[in-house]
């Protein structure tokens, strides 16, 4: 069944406590490639949003980086860096796997778009990621294409809906 992401109400979260309880809910699906997950995050940061796109947005990345980024479960690392301005808030996403493939770095949004083709993957995650935080959310999200290893992806949102 398919949910209306507009009709939920926003409210102030606390950023610290939402990606703690997503990396502890996610914790038996990332197990098996055992990564050591930081949260860089001040306990006080909070913003005003819609918890059920943002907490889908931090699922998939870190489904994203245990499918394709991972390939066994030695060394593994993700960390989430949390900055605030005065106006947005930004989520800096790093894994330290493969990183994306030159040939589709600049389509990773795009539907359909997948390495594990033939695999299971739909090509699916990172468009509805892209979905989320630009339409849900409000937001605007980026791969950096500069990451020295792994993947790097950048999430900013706009601390009160409508302040985009």
């Amino acid at each position: 069944m398919a949910v209306n992401q507009d009709v939920e109400v926003s409210t102030k979260i606390n950023l610290n406590n939402l990606l703690s309880d997503v990396v502890m809910s996610m914790r038996s699906e990332i197990q098996y490639r055992n990564p050591k997950v930081t949260i860089n995050c001040s306990n006080d940061v909070s913003i005003e949003t819609k918890s059920g796109p943002l907490q889908q947005v931090l699922q998939q990345l870190l489904s994203n980086s245990v499918i394709h980024a991972f390939s066994d479960d030695q060394n593994n690392e993700i960390t989430f860096n949390v900055e605030r301005n005065e106006s947005s808030l930004s989520i800096h996403y790093f894994d330290n796997g493969i990183g994306v493939e030159k040939s589709i770095r600049k389509r990773i949004f795009d539907p359909f778009v997948t390495t594990k083709r033939g695999e299971g993957g739909s090509g699916l995650g990172m468009h509805l990621v892209y979905n989320l935080v630009t339409q849900a959310l409000g937001g605007s999200i980026v791969y950096d294409e500069l990451a020295d290893e792994g993947a790097h992806f950048i999430i900013t949102l706009p601390l009160q809906e409508g302040a985009a």
